[in-house]
């Protein structure tokens, strides 16, 4: 698989956040997952809605309280990859 085919794949998952909410399947952006200003790399992305990425509700907007609030595994950005490892596996 390369990262083209993963990127697509992540999206199609739909927004993690939404999933865990009740909200079921909702289409995806991809969200890089890295701290601050660091190296982004497609390998490590997850999906978010529009409303959860970029949203007033999203994480770039709320950051530390997005993690928080929405219980996202050690509070930290990367735990949303722990998210999608999950939804990854159901998918098997």
């Amino acid at each position: 698989m390369n990262a083209s085919s993963h990127l697509e794949r992540v999206a199609s998952l739909g927004c993690c956040v939404c999933k865990r909410i009740g909200h079921g399947y909702v289409p995806a952006q991809v969200h890089h997952v890295a701290e601050g200003s660091g190296l982004r790399s497609d390998w490590a992305v997850v999906g978010l809605c529009p409303e959860h990425h970029t949203g007033e509700a999203g994480f770039h907007k709320r950051g530390k309280q997005f993690l928080i609030q929405f219980r996202v595994p050690g509070e930290s950005e990367y735990g949303l990859l722990v998210w999608l490892i999950e939804d990854m596996a159901k998918e098997q």
